[in-house]
């Protein structure tokens, strides 16, 4: 499987709703390779929501007002910074919930009935 095809399903589920960062974590494993490194998965994994905020989608965080999504604000190498310092922090890699959600801002809004 390529890259864009891997990409692809994490878009279409960032453009209906937010995805968690555990289904990103698939496709980082996926790139990184079996028995990878912490350091190597985190590597794999900031490459990927590089590439999807590259496509338009964000990390960002669910709340419980209007907007139900925030993005984190930043260029794209100050958000990877923050959240390469969130994955170190956590002392693992994150699971769904944990961390940052993953949205395209500029799809359909959605409210959290959608979660």
């Amino acid at each position: 499987m390529s890259d864009e095809e891997d990409l692809q399903p994490l878009l279409k589920y960032a453009r209906e709703g937010c995805v968690g960062l555990s289904v990103v974590v698939v496709v980082a494993e996926m790139k990184a390779g079996r028995g990878a490194t912490f350091t190597e998965m985190t590597t794999a994994l900031l490459s990927v929501v590089g590439e999807l905020i590259d496509r338009g989608a964000v990390p960002g965080d669910l709340v419980d007002e209007e907007p139900c999504f925030v993005a984190w604000s930043g260029s794209k190498s100050e958000i990877l910074g923050r959240l390469a310092c969130e994955i170190k922090t956590l002392g693992g890699i994150p699971a769904t919930g944990e961390v940052c959600w993953i949205h395209d801002p500029a799809a359909t809004e959605f409210t959290t009935s959608h979660l």
